[in-house]
């Protein structure tokens, strides 16, 4: 059994921002930098996935920019904080591995260094293949001008099979970044792309470079290239209108992305909670979140974010709204700002308790639509039967329910989630 990384880099949804070099003129991009390099001022944090990308320069090589004032995406800020699982069986291959730790994730933020891989360097994943630097190159260039990759890698290690091979475990996010240009198009579409899965890096003993990048994804059974499973996995996400607001959310990162459902750690977090109204019972015995009277309940948590708190201060809205089935509980996240409990204004309220959640791990189904029941009862057994086929055990009969949107929004543009927590000694990174 793998142990789990705990120093994974945090993630609110894909809505923060990842550095690139973006095909525009340097005056263009002036007000973009302006808000990045203020932003990265203000936190070093880390994120992996994110939303509106911006474009950094060589002050900002070292620092990952930022789009928006509200959130960072970043990478580890130490190369010795990236994990590594296994010693490497030579000096030789140790220093190939230090390389990966030290560069190779970054190489979606700055220019390749073309001293470390070979003329014939052999890429492949699922939709795509190359035969030399040159396509290589291409390929992380165009995604990275056009999508804006964010890139995590959160284990490597030597492979046991083939000494000359380094194995790495990654999470992997992209999105349409000049969107942000095209107001009237973001409103109705804004895909965000996750990926997660392992590559193996081939090191030529000739001349100490790397020359083969093998990527497989999690969603597929087929990772050969070329596989229409994993174009349909492309577009099916492509293709997703349900959005999330640009309101602040807990951190997460997923470890693992399939086709079906993702699973996620999450960072501990604070809550404002308050008991669901009329509470209905589930078959289980637990608190149905999806068919209970929730209006009274968000009321009550809107007034305390609105200023109804011992210092008539108001705190920022964020997203989703959690409804957890166990406690018959809501829960409004409470946003950057407060590290602890005792930082958080009290509310005036006594019904409503400031708590922090442990975070953990969770399978989550995300899905569109309105969350009523018994679709929202069916996700959930259907997510149960998921996780046991694939060897990852809940932890209980619990549930929680997400929601992102305000309840006017078209039901095709809501995006809600279905989360379970599940015990950590189930689950397997590699």
């Amino acid at each position: 059994m793998n142990s789990i990384p705990t120093n994974c880099n945090s993630v609110r949804d894909i809505r923060r921002v990842g550095s690139l070099r973006a095909p525009f003129s340097s005056a263009s991009l002036q007000p973009v930098r302006s808000v990045a390099r203020r932003v990265t001022r203000q936190t070093r944090r880390m994120a992996i996935f994110s939303g509106d990308i911006v474009a950094d320069d060589k002050k900002t090589d070292e620092k990952t920019a930022a789009a928006s004032s509200r959130g960072f995406a970043g990478l580890p800020e130490k190369p010795e904080d990236m994990r590594q699982s296994t010693p490497a069986a030579s000096s030789f291959m140790q220093e190939k591995m230090d390389f990966v730790k030290q560069d190779f994730q970054y190489c979606w933020r700055n220019t390749l260094n073309r001293d470390n891989f070979d003329d014939n360097i052999y890429f492949e994943d699922p939709i795509s293949k190359f035969t030399n630097y040159t396509g290589y190159k291409f390929n992380i260039t165009f995604l990275r001008n056009f999508l804006a990759p964010i890139y995590e890698i959160h284990d490597i290690k030597q492979n046991p099979d083939n000494e000359l091979e380094i194995l790495s475990r990654w999470s992997f996010s992209m999105q349409f970044w000049w969107l942000r240009y095209l107001p009237p198009i973001k409103a109705i579409w804004d895909p965000r792309l996750a990926f997660t899965g392992t590559t193996i890096l081939g090191v030529n003993p000739e001349n100490g470079k790397f020359n083969k990048h093998v990527d497989a994804w999690d969603s597929n059974q087929d990772n050969k290239f070329f596989s229409f499973e994993g174009f349909m996995f492309v577009q099916q996400q492509i293709w997703n209108f349900s959005k999330s607001s640009d309101l602040a959310t807990p951190e997460f990162c997923i470890l693992k992305k399939y086709k079906k459902y993702e699973i996620r750690r999450y960072k501990p977090f604070l809550v404002a909670e308050v008991k669901l109204n009329d509470p209905k019972q589930s078959e289980g015995g637990n608190i149905d979140p999806a068919e209970s009277d929730k209006a009274s309940a968000f009321k009550q948590l809107a007034g305390f974010l609105g200023k109804k708190n011992d210092r008539s201060q108001g705190l920022s809205m964020t997203t989703p709204v959690f409804n957890k089935s166990k406690q018959g509980v809501m829960q409004f996240y409470i946003g950057e700002g407060y590290k602890d409990v005792s930082e958080v204004p009290a509310p005036k309220n006594s019904s409503i308790n400031i708590r922090q959640e442990p975070g953990g791990l969770y399978g989550v189904d995300v899905f569109s639509g309105n969350a009523k029941q018994p679709r929202v009862n069916d996700r959930e057994r259907q997510l149960r039967q998921w996780l046991k086929r694939d060897g990852t055990m809940p932890v209980s009969d619990e549930w929680v329910l997400a929601q992102y949107n305000v309840p006017w929004q078209l039901p095709g543009f809501k995006r809600n989630e279905l989360l379970i927590p599940i015990d950590e000694k189930t689950f397997e990174l590699w």
